[in-house]
């Protein structure tokens, strides 16, 4: 059983947390609680429990203090720590952050979030104490304790094997790791060998040609991925100086396979990766995260979604060129749109009804596989933020309205079809609009499809339906009432009489 400790000033929260779920069914007993700062570090260290369910505000002083505190006496030793919070409390979150906390739950707790987290959290630490068992039947592997069980591998030939490792989303602590049984279904003839190496499926395979091993691994791949599970295959060739001692070249390749595991977060398209598709990085240690934040604040300010989309496309080949690793460029994420959310309610005091709340950010950015995904949930959220801002600033504001009209008059508009793109009322939207131009929505826009009917009547020989379509107007005979409305006369009328064509 996992040890659990509970740390809360609220009674009614502590008897809440005891209740809410079985904890024996998931692994876990709760062997103490405390009820404010100092207490809590004192159990903590007496007791060394493997998860701290921490409350961030506490009488004597705050959760994160318990936290450095707790560190600072017994660092190897120290728990995971769940923080609790009844607030978006970003000023503690970048905090938080570089203490390497384990996640945060919203309180009043969802039982179905608790599990998901204690659950994910007990696998981590399983992992962790199964790993020197782990390396210790992996180095027997390599010294020929298993070779008799092996069958084509009794006699093999280090310059001849590699090492295929394989991670999915949903692996269980190994041991009892059910990628190796999908895997060993797949494989079922002895083609070969698969034991469990630290917290990954380890396939070798022994004479065998590359392109052969890559296509059995592609469909692998394929087959554990109808089984809802998403792999990351990574694979190594033995390779090394000639009369080595044995089983340090299969060391190697398992070494450079789990280096190459870090990797695949890079590169969410590539099935099997393998070190030949690294390429060159040109990174820059003068580069920082920090620096870029304030560039997307003001982007995100004016509106301006191109520059966006800009940003994050040149964001993503400065982060894979920083040389760090996938959390932390996970965290140096969420510390960016933290500081992002901050900095555009610092400057436009209502926008908070359309930024999302903290916990939101910080929960699907650490969820994200690659870091194709992280972009992308990163861009849609600054578009989503920046398509949201002209309606919630001065009148001057809904120029990003008007500009996206007069853009795009040619398109079905709506004034639905706006109040869904920018987040708003459709109603109170064409309000705002006939202030702010004096003319309501539909008038302004058959204005501005006339104006650039009168252009093409002049400028072109398109036929007058032509000219309809270009501008809008499905229905031909519509476009002639509404040309005559705003014109005083017909299509062909007013280019017989104004027509600037050359012969």
């Amino acid at each position: 059983m996992l040890k659990l400790f509970v740390v809360d000033d609220e009674p009614i929260i502590r008897n809440g947390i005891r209740s809410i779920i079985e904890w024996d069914k998931y692994g876990y007993e709760i062997c103490g609680e405390a009820d404010d700062g100092p207490s809590a570090v004192k159990a903590i260290i007496k007791l060394k429990p493997d998860l701290v369910l921490l409350d961030l505000h506490l009488p004597g002083f705050l959760g994160l203090e318990v936290i450095k505190r707790v560190k600072a006496k017994i660092a190897r030793a120290a728990p995971r720590f769940l923080i609790l919070s009844g607030y978006a409390e970003f000023e503690y979150a970048k905090e938080a952050i570089n203490l390497d906390v384990n996640g945060y739950i919203e309180k009043p707790i969802e039982e179905k979030i608790l599990i998901e987290r204690i659950t994910s959290i007990a696998g981590e630490i399983e992992n962790e104490k199964t790993e020197e068992h782990l390396l210790i039947q992996f180095m027997a592997i390599m010294d020929g304790v298993y070779k008799e069980k092996t069958h084509g591998l009794l006699k093999f030939n280090e310059n001849n094997i590699c090492i295929a490792l394989v991670s999915t989303e949903n692996s269980e602590p190994v041991g009892e790791n059910i990628q190796i049984k999908k895997i060993k279904e797949y494989f079922q003839e002895n083609i070969c060998y698969i034991f469990p190496y630290k917290k990954y499926a380890a396939v070798l395979f022994e004479n065998s040609p590359q392109f052969a091993i890559v296509k059995q691994l592609e469909k692998l791949s394929d087959y554990l991925g109808k089984t809802g599970c998403r792999p990351s295959i990574t694979l190594s060739f033995c390779t090394g100086e000639k009369n080595c001692e044995p089983g340090t070249k299969l060391q190697k390749a398992c070494r450079e396979a789990e280096q190459l595991q870090n990797k695949t977060f890079f590169f969410k398209e590539i099935k099997i990766l393998t070190s030949g598709d690294m390429g060159s990085t040109n990174g820059n240690p003068d580069w920082e995260i920090n620096n870029e934040t304030a560039k997307l604040c003001n982007y995100i300010q004016v509106v301006d979604n191109e520059r966006i989309r800009i940003f994050f496309r040149e964001l993503k080949i400065k982060l894979y060129n920083s040389g760090k690793n996938p959390r932390e460029i996970s965290l140096e994420c969420i510390a960016m749109m933290i500081e992002v959310r901050n900095c555009i309610l610092g400057k436009i005091s209502n926008s908070k009804e359309i930024m999302g709340t903290g916990m939101e950010i910080l929960d699907t950015i650490i969820k994200q596989k690659y870091l194709e995904d992280i972009m992308h949930t990163m861009e849609e959220a600054c578009l989503h933020i920046s398509n949201s801002l002209p309606l919630l600033s001065a009148d001057s504001g809904l120029q990003r309205v008007i500009s996206y009209v007069n853009n795009n008059f040619n398109d079905d508009l709506k004034l639905e079809t706006l109040g869904q793109l920018f987040n708003y009322n459709h109603a109170y939207l064409g309000k705002r609009f006939k202030e702010f131009t004096g003319k309501n929505f539909h008038t302004y826009l058959d204005l501005l499809r006339i104006k650039a009917a009168k252009e093409l009547l002049l400028t072109t020989k398109k036929k007058v339906y032509e000219i309809s379509t270009m501008i809008g107007y499905a229905n031909t005979d519509y476009f002639y009432e509404k040309f005559k409305k705003y014109t005083g006369e017909s299509p062909l009328d007013f280019r017989k009489k104004n027509i600037r064509l050359s012969d």
